[in-house]
């Protein structure tokens, strides 16, 4: 009876779920990054023309172009924020692997605001869809952080605080930087979509010069 017993604990145990470890976590996030950014480009479509008039086609998607090339970093710049914060992460529970998922719904939507501001560039609409976006996705971003702040379990103690400390100033300044662009977007347009375009540079800067995440 005593080995009948043991081999049916050891099946319920086999059979219990396992939780989510940190490695696929990541590894599923990589594979949406990698579609987001690649769906970006179906923003982009070529006049059917006959080549004496392909020189107008040409001018007339620039816009296209700048907005492609600008969610194109912007997501990237994600995907490196997030892959140096993973490292900074010992594992994760179902609260936080919610909360990366909702990360990635809105990562997921830039491309749709993107089409908007390639096909009306320097309006309103398009530009404050834009930057809410933007400023739902840093959101989550921080509340990621901050959630494993008060978790401390699930960091890797000292190296992870001192992280997040490092990075408030930047996640105040840049959403702070998307707002003004926000209520810039009926009055000055060309202004708000400058910001978006400083913002990206200074972000790029900020990871590659100061390296504000240390891996």
């Amino acid at each position: 009876m005593d080995c009948f017993a043991l081999v049916k604990n050891n099946n319920i145990e086999s059979n219990k779920i396992k939780p989510m470890t940190k490695t696929r976590l990541e590894a599923f996030s990589d594979g949406v990054f990698a579609i987001v950014i690649t769906l970006l480009i179906l923003n982009i479509h070529i006049p059917e023309v006959d080549y004496a008039h392909l020189k107008e086609a040409l001018i007339a998607i620039i816009p296209n172009l700048v907005s492609y090339v600008m969610s194109f970093i912007i997501i990237g710049v994600y995907w490196v924020a997030h892959h140096r914060n993973f490292m900074l992460i010992s594992k994760v529970d179902s609260i936080f692997l919610w909360l990366n998922i909702l990360l990635l719904l809105f990562v997921s939507f830039i491309p749709f605001p993107t089409y908007l501001i390639g096909q009306y560039p320097f309006r309103k609409i398009p530009l404050i869809i834009y930057g809410f976006n933007l400023i739902a996705a840093n959101g989550t971003g921080f509340i990621m952080m901050l959630y494993i702040k008060y978790h401390p379990e699930l960091g890797l103690g000292e190296k992870t605080l001192k992280s997040f400390k490092t990075q408030i100033p930047v996640y105040i300044g840049v959403n702070a930087s998307y707002l003004a662009a926000i209520l810039l977007a009926g009055t000055f347009p060309k202004i708000s979509y400058a910001i978006y375009i400083i913002v990206l540079f200074v972000l790029v800067v900020i990871y590659q010069t100061k390296n504000i995440i240390k891996s």
